[in-house]
């Protein structure tokens, strides 16, 4: 997992492969961290995360958006999920999950919205 695009305006993070035990912990530092940083800027910020390329994600990584979503939103910001698998999709919906973040139908739509 690595963070492409850093931009005044919204932050691109680009998860691949198995978002699960240890993977989450790692992304759940990435993420508070660069929170953080926004925050010290006084931005408001914009998570998008491409998933297209997310294999698999338990309920740790779950749990890593969940609490990065309600951070993002009591600071102004929004987060966008795009390009969830179906798996990933289904587990959302099931947990009644999915009025926690935008699901833009594609990544240009989402960058469009943030800027």
């Amino acid at each position: 997992m690595q963070v492409n695009i850093q931009n005044k305006n919204f932050t691109l993070l680009e998860i691949q492969g198995r978002v699960i035990g240890q993977d989450a912990l790692v992304l759940k530092t990435m993420l508070e961290e660069h929170i953080q940083e926004l925050e010290a800027q006084g931005g408001t910020p914009t998570l998008i995360v491409d998933m297209s390329k997310a294999q698999t994600m338990d309920s740790a990584g779950l749990g890593v958006l969940i609490t990065t979503s309600t951070q993002i939103r009591q600071n102004g910001g929004q987060t966008m999920l795009v390009n969830v698998n179906k798996g990933i999709k289904r587990m959302m919906i099931r947990t009644n999950l999915t009025s926690l973040f935008d699901f833009p139908k594609n990544l240009t739509e989402a960058i469009t919205s943030a800027l």
